[in-house]
């Protein structure tokens, strides 16, 4: 009877071998790294009848052994472990996707660095040669009187103006006023106020002609023409016949008939342009304008001031001034990129009061002193020559210092005199900062120096 029970009692144990579903290990069990199989073992005492009392319980106990991956197999139907499995591998999948992209961008950012480094080390070296050169080498020691002021700055910033090449960069005055080769900038800039016009003669035609619409008279049509011979004998009187002329002209009508007239005088060949700028226009005295009403406001001018008296729906002399120092500012910028070079000369055909602005904006002039100036007679050129650069002490400061007005031109100036047709820095009298110094040196006072060049104080 004992070994009865106990045969069924071994039978027990061994039919509890089996696993369910519901006796699988949690899932952090499934996921864990570790290959071990895992073990788990169970107890339970079961109570017997009166008759096996004398053995108390017969334990069964159950014995599993299972490895993560025979788990996986044993999964019911539905189960979202798997799933969250495979979303896993993907998300580590686009992880290093990813990843492998970053380094991609990484290796090019580092080939472009060291590109960059490799094109300062260049550029650092050229400007390190080129003052090398400028200051004479090792031999010639740092000074070389030779050198105008400021190539060596021009040479620490790599400017190729000072190789006499162009360059875009440095088109602006803000770095360096005057070019490198004073060759590039133009022989002449000659100036010529609009031959005569209908409201030369009649006042009246501006009040039913606007005052961009007025045309030349018959007389005005000649004197163009007269200009255009005046100009092409002065040039070949200097140049002979191997120069060229760019033009700029105010858009207003009796302007582009001027300039029209001039242009005839020339062949096609020494035509380098012609270009319409509205900068030159004339002061805006309103629109149409009434004759009487007219009168009343030039009076009221007088008791303001001409040169800041504003015209109802126009311009000041001060507006005017503005517009033609704009126009001033990318005239230099275009002369000292070489636009003008190879014998090249300007005509700026414009009116009265902005051709004397011109001129007040170039040799800069006081009010006072503009205000002392008429303006000149219809359809006559008036020329600024081109000095060399050792003609004056400040030619190496800026592009305007190299021109000077001509006598001829100065005479038809009513009011111009010969210290407001250059620009310069010294006294009159005095033709280079030279002499301050010898004088200096002989140990005479600032006052003797200066009466002594004419300038006094």
């Amino acid at each position: 009877m004992h070994s009865s029970s106990l045969h069924r009692g071994q039978k027990a144990v061994c039919l509890h071998t089996s696993l369910t579903a519901s006796q699988l290990p949690s899932r952090c069990s499934l996921l864990a790294p570790s290959k071990q199989p895992s073990v788990r073992v169970s107890s339970r005492t079961t109570p017997r009848s009166s008759s096996t009392s004398s053995s108390s319980h017969s334990a069964r106990q159950t014995l599993e052994l299972h490895s993560p991956t025979e788990l996986l197999h044993h999964q019911r139907p539905g189960s979202s472990a798997g799933d969250e499995v495979q979303q896993l591998q993907r998300s580590v999948h686009d992880l290093s996707s990813l990843v492998q992209q970053q380094q991609q961008s990484l290796a090019q950012q580092q080939a472009t660095i060291q590109q960059l480094q490799s094109t300062v080390q260049q550029l650092t070296q050229q400007q390190q040669d080129q003052q090398q050169q400028l200051s004479g080498g090792s031999q010639g020691g740092w000074w070389d009187p030779s050198i105008r002021p400021f190539d060596a700055q021009r040479a620490a910033y790599g400017d190729r103006r000072l190789l006499g090449l162009f360059d875009a960069q440095f088109h602006s005055t803000s770095r360096g006023a005057i070019p490198a080769d004073v060759r590039v900038l133009p022989d002449r800039i000659i100036l010529v106020r609009h031959a005569q016009s209908e409201g030369n003669v009649d006042c009246d035609a501006y009040t039913y002609i606007p005052d961009p619409q007025v045309p030349l008279t018959a007389l005005g049509c000649r004197q163009a023409q007269e200009a255009g011979q005046a100009i092409r004998r002065h040039m070949e009187a200097a140049k002979g016949t191997n120069y060229k002329l760019f033009f700029y002209s105010s858009p207003y009508k009796r302007s582009i008939q001027t300039c029209m007239g001039i242009r005839d005088a020339f062949a096609s060949s020494q035509v380098a342009g012609v270009q319409e700028e509205v900068q030159l226009r004339e002061q805006d005295f309103g629109n149409f304008q009434d004759a009487e009403g007219k009168q009343r406001e030039k009076a009221e001018r007088l008791r303001y001031g001409r040169f800041f008296y504003r015209f109802p729906n126009g311009e000041s002399g001060a507006d005017v001034y503005d517009r033609i120092t704009v126009f001033t500012d990318h005239l230099i910028r275009d002369i000292n990129a070489g636009r003008f070079a190879n014998s090249t000369s300007l005509v700026l055909v414009t009116h009265g009061l902005a051709l004397r602005i011109f001129l007040m904006r170039w040799f800069h002039w006081s009010v006072d002193q503009f205000m002392s100036v008429y303006n000149p007679p219809n359809a006559v050129p008036l020329v600024l020559e081109k000095v060399g650069p050792h003609a004056g002490d400040c030619t190496w400061m800026h592009t305007k210092s190299f021109y000077r007005l001509c006598p001829d031109s100065m005479a038809v100036l009513k009011g111009c005199t010969p210290d407001m047709c250059a620009t310069h820095s010294l006294p009159p009298g005095a033709r280079s900062m030279d002499e301050l110094a010898c004088l200096e040196a002989h140990g005479k006072s600032a006052e003797e120096q200066w009466a002594e060049l004419g300038g006094g104080w």
